[in-house]
């Protein structure tokens, strides 16, 4: 277990075993053993919530407040103010960040001003944010810094909506940072940047380094926009590979997009039955969007296949989709089913 021994890269790799274990390392939590400190509880806290593991978060949380450090206890504070911002409560994530800071140490005061930065910009002061975030940049904690810097630079991003090379540079500073929870997303983030622009080669090579991130939802994303640019260049091997891999990921949305794509690639090279298993998958998906083109592909192919009533049961569950393109598909299909097939 990580401790104040640890050497970086030896923590590093610790915390990305623990971060794969959300449904059994925080039941080994203990509030007052020594490797339970401050840095493992914040970086514990911020990978759980980074894969969706909100009850892990919680688990962190607890430990950390029952402990009998009050830096430890700060930390705690800090989870649970990222536990509120999750949720959209602004005023109840602030306040536990002034919980936090009133503890008087330098590494909690750059991790308030990281979450403050969070809290500014998810309401829409980002002038404010920036300001935070310069705080931490300060601070001299390398995972700090390169957190830091991948919310300022993608905030930098959001802001333009098009190619920005401030935001590119920042974002470079956390790759630059070794951080592997920052440098991933980073990676990922600027790749996006680029594919803004005509330069598809250099987009290419960052989706390609951001899919061996650390955050499953960052590689499975790079996975399947790397997917896109391979499709799009001839190269259909590449982009089964790519799309293959994003639909084994545990992120609902992306493995529901890679397997709706590989599927779609599946049926189009007459293979329809390993098509309607990735159909199956996406259908199956608690990413609606996903899920409901994944019923329009099963009705629609069980149409083909001369089954109704499976057409029928798919495209009903489709057709209560809101994207218009999967609607309009879908009533084609029921409308050909009620004309009895002509």
């Amino acid at each position: 277990m990580p401790n104040r021994t640890t050497t970086d890269e030896e923590f590093d790799a610790d915390l990305a075993g623990m971060l794969a274990a959300p449904h059994a390392v925080p039941l080994g939590l203990k509030p007052d053993v020594p490797w339970f400190d401050f840095d493992l509880v914040i970086e514990l806290g911020l990978g759980y919530l980074n894969r969706g593991e909100s009850t892990a978060a919680e688990a962190v949380a607890t430990a950390a407040l029952a402990s009998r450090s009050a830096k430890v206890q700060a930390a705690g504070q800090l989870v649970a103010a990222l536990l509120q911002l999750s949720r959209g409560r602004y005023r109840r994530a602030w306040a536990a960040t002034g919980k936090a800071a009133k503890f008087s140490d330098p590494d909690v005061a750059a991790e308030v001003a990281f979450v403050r930065g969070l809290i500014l910009e998810g309401r829409g002061n980002n002038r404010d944010a920036s300001h935070q975030y310069g705080v931490v940049a300060q601070s001299g904690r390398y995972r700090s810094v390169g957190r830091a810097a991948l919310a300022f630079g993608e905030m930098l991003a959001r802001e333009s909506g098009s190619w920005d090379p401030d935001a590119y540079e920042v974002l470079g500073a956390a790759v630059d940072s070794g951080f592997p929870e920052a440098a991933g997303p980073a990676l990922l983030a600027q790749a996006t940047l680029v594919d803004r622009g005509p330069d598809r080669d250099m987009a290419e090579f960052l989706y390609r380094e951001a899919t061996g991130a650390s955050i499953p939802r960052t590689a499975a994303q790079a996975a399947f926009h790397l997917g896109d640019i391979l499709r799009e260049r001839g190269d259909l091997a590449g982009a089964r590979e790519q799309f293959r891999a994003a639909s084994r990921s545990s992120d609902p949305e992306f493995s529901a997009k890679g397997a709706l794509n590989l599927g779609v690639m599946l049926m189009e090279a007459g293979q329809a039955a390993e098509a309607i298993e990735l159909f199956d998958l996406a259908a199956a998906s608690s990413h609606e969007p996903a899920a409901a083109r994944g019923h329009c592909h099963l009705g629609l192919l069980a149409i083909d296949a001369g089954d109704p009533r499976t057409a029928e049961h798919h495209l009903r569950i489709a057709l209560r989709c809101k994207d218009p393109q999967v609607q309009a598909a879908a009533r084609t299909g029921l409308d050909h089913l009620r004309n009895g097939g002509r």
